[in-house]
């Protein structure tokens, strides 16, 4: 009946990970695949995943040859590896816990005639510094219409159940930087304003545990929420097909025809030089970061030292020297760096003047 789908990222040494999996295993409700994306982990997730795999048919485990820190593609990878005679498509998280009973709960909410396209319970988000819990999911169905275009925690992303046939109509989770934060905020929205009917559970099906970990989307990338409005409408402008086969192929650093600000293409520039460090693509990292120095307002001679270094010019090029990914990945860092201070010097100036 349900096809539940995870992508992790080295959080066994943790312990995340092996409470979030044995959260999904121990549900009352079994009859469920569990499919799960290991994104090139290097701390015994492998090891431990295929060992849960051989223990419990219902587990699939896939890896990505490469980290590509992206739960658009992971997740896609998923669900082209699922079964598709399973109907209803869920979504776990590492740093997630499934409430007992959970599944039963969404799976008696979608049975019989006239089930709704998605069906969706309370996720709590733990908070730093033991402040009350931020409850996604318990806005009543015509506040999330009203609110989900302009709100990122109307909808959670676990404890959830879509059936499968709401993709082929509105499409998959765009894989786009600007979006990566927040793809399910897009997703669900689209979903919304498409018209699909959906239905919420009062009760709380799952704890969220990102909001105190260092490395999670939430803390550790940039985002806005006006500019992913922005890019969505200008996406959506160009026609863009977000089925899952081109979501899974188009490029993540595509900026949709528009008219950008200066500010807002340069946020994106360092959104993608953030991107491209983190999963060790330093040709592209050092392609946007190239782009986005032309926007510092102080110039650097370490950078320029190395940015000589990078790319040689003159007898060094002509002597076959070529680029040096060690000076590349260097001076993207730097511009990065850079670029952080300026946006953090930014708002503070604009604060003080508030």
């Amino acid at each position: 009946m349900i096809t539940i789908h995870m992508t992790t990222h080295r959080r066994f040494a943790s312990g995340l990970l092996r409470r979030a999996v044995a959260s999904v295993l121990a549900q009352d409700h079994t009859d469920f695949e569990f499919v799960i994306c290991d994104d090139a982990s290097t701390d015994g997730t492998a090891d431990y995943l295929a060992g849960v795999a051989a223990r419990d048919p219902r587990v699939r485990v896939i890896r990505n040859p490469r980290n590509v820190n992206s739960v658009a593609i992971s997740l896609g990878r998923c669900m082209q590896a699922a079964d598709p005679a399973r109907r209803w498509v869920s979504w776990m998280f590492d740093d997630c816990i499934l409430r007992p009973g959970a599944l039963s709960r969404l799976a008696r909410a979608v049975s019989g005639a006239g089930a709704p396209g998605m069906v969706f319970g309370v996720t709590e988000v733990l908070q730093p510094g033991g402040a009350p819990p931020l409850r996604v999911g318990d806005a009543s169905p015509a506040a999330i219409r009203r609110g989900v275009a302009n709100s990122s925690i109307l909808v959670p992303n676990g404890g959830i159940l879509v059936d499968r046939v709401v993709f082929d109509r509105v499409g998959w989770y765009d894989p786009s930087i600007v979006l990566r934060r927040s793809c399910d905020w897009d997703l669900f929205r689209r979903i919304i304003e498409a018209g699909v009917p959906f239905a919420t559970l009062p009760e709380v099906l799952m704890d969220e545990h990102g909001a105190l970990q260092s490395d999670s989307l939430r803390n550790a990338f940039t985002t806005s929420l006006d500019l992913m409005r922005r890019y969505c409408a200008a996406r959506d402008a160009a026609g863009v097909r977000l089925d899952l086969a081109n979501c899974l192929a188009m490029p993540v650093d595509w900026i949709p025809p528009g008219f950008w600000t200066s500010d807002e293409m340069a946020l994106m520039q360092y959104m993608f030089v953030e991107y491209f460090l983190s999963v060790g693509d330093v040709a592209r990292a050092f392609r946007w970061a190239r782009r986005l120095a032309e926007r510092l307002p102080r110039p650097s001679l370490m950078r320029e030292n190395l940015l000589r270094r990078a790319v040689p010019r003159g007898p060094a090029a002509a002597e076959g020297g070529g680029f040096d990914p060690m000076a590349a990945g260097a001076y993207a860092a730097l511009v990065f760096g850079a670029y952080g201070q300026h946006l953090a010097e930014r708002q503070a100036a604009q604060g003080l003047a508030a």
